[in-house]
């Protein structure tokens, strides 16, 4: 008995050393530098394309959001076990508080350390601004209001095809955009093909929409999630936005980037006119000139859009959300945080991807 009794007490002071060890793991992977190079060859082009493939293939197959079951048994699990844990310390309050503390953040450096295997490494990886004919000297104020105007001409040029005709959905619409923006992924540095994530919608749609989210990429099913609202002009981007995220493209830019590009060279009209449309809406934040006149049914198609957003969109809890979504970015090495939004159109300015 008293061996059995000094193997059990040995396994209960490792415990504390793993949990600690596994701690500063995951600290260590978040602060320490990572050669982009070797996360470009070893990584994305390396272990994650065929566990996107295998991850997206079988959340392809479940009906709802992966991310919501997973977020619902996570929450559940956390608050069941720190209520069990308190239950039974009886008087040993104190020294159950610090037990579940080290609990809780063994659990997020799990959680941390699943993301950065799943995908957010991504983050890492050689930036798109190193890998194209970018030239940040073609970036200026003219080449900016030149593109706006190219984008407002384009948007009045393509405008009869796509309106009075019913826009494309489903899986035509994922069949001509998945073969654009396959082409797009490859040309960005995506040596493997994807599978291209059936877009779904989230119990947490309400939030989505208060917070003014068109749509995100859930991380540990490699599925895509989109704002039930969306009209049907912007759902072709906001679609090819987040297959780039699948691809690999993780930061916003790159990824806002690689699904314009799959939009603009798309041979539907309908997908062309979304990215476009897109386009636009990036540059008129940016850029105040006097342009020509859009068509009216481009007007009422970026009227729908803002009316969209508007009838739901909190102010407070969307500056909350963006708040908490620039520290997420930063602490995925994305120094500008929400700010590298704005950086597609320095990306679409500086390459010569689409001139």
């Amino acid at each position: 008995m008293t061996r059995d009794r000094s193997k059990k007490t040995g396994a209960r002071s490792r415990k504390p050393v793993a949990r600690i060890l596994l701690i500063l793991t995951a600290v260590v992977l978040a602060v320490a530098p990572t050669p982009s190079r070797w996360v470009e060859r070893f990584y994305s082009n390396g272990i994650y394309p065929p566990l996107e493939r295998f991850l997206t293939t079988h959340s392809n197959r479940v009906p709802f959001a992966v991310g919501d079951a997973l977020a619902a048994v996570a929450i559940v699990a956390v608050l069941a076990w720190s209520v069990h844990k308190l239950r039974s310390a009886g008087r040993r309050r104190i020294r159950a508080l610090g037990a579940l503390a080290l609990d809780v953040a063994t659990f997020a450096a799990l959680i941390y350390l699943l993301f950065l295997g799943l995908w957010g490494l991504n983050y890492r990886r050689t930036p798109l601004t190193r890998k194209l004919d970018y030239d940040p000297d073609r970036v200026s104020a003219d080449a900016a209001r030149a593109m706006l105007r190219r984008t407002i001409e384009t948007l009045n040029a393509e405008s009869p095809a796509v309106h009075g005709r019913e826009w494309p959905d489903g899986e035509e619409l994922h069949a001509a955009l998945a073969e654009s923006l396959g082409r797009a992924a490859a040309e960005a540095g995506a040596r493997a093909p994807l599978v291209f994530g059936k877009p779904k919608v989230s119990v947490a749609d309400r939030y989505l929409g208060a917070t003014g989210i068109d749509g995100f990429t859930n991380p540990f099913g490699l599925e895509i999630v989109l704002n039930a609202e969306l009209v049907p002009p912007e759902r072709p981007y906001v679609i090819a936005h987040e297959w780039s995220h699948l691809a690999g493209f993780a930061d916003e830019s790159e990824a806002g980037f690689v699904g314009l590009i799959a939009c603009l060279r798309s041979d539907r009209a309908a997908i062309r006119y979304s990215g476009w449309l897109a386009l636009y809406q990036f540059l008129t934040e940016r850029v105040t000139v006097e342009t020509p006149r859009l068509l009216p049914p481009v007007v009422a198609d970026l009227r729908s859009i803002v009316e969209r957003v508007r009838r739901r969109y909190r102010p407070t809890l969307g500056q909350a959300q963006e708040r908490v979504y620039d520290r997420f970015l930063k602490a995925n090495r994305v120094e500008e945080g929400v700010a590298s939004y704005g950086l597609m159109v320095r990306l679409v300015l500086g390459t010569r991807f689409i001139q």
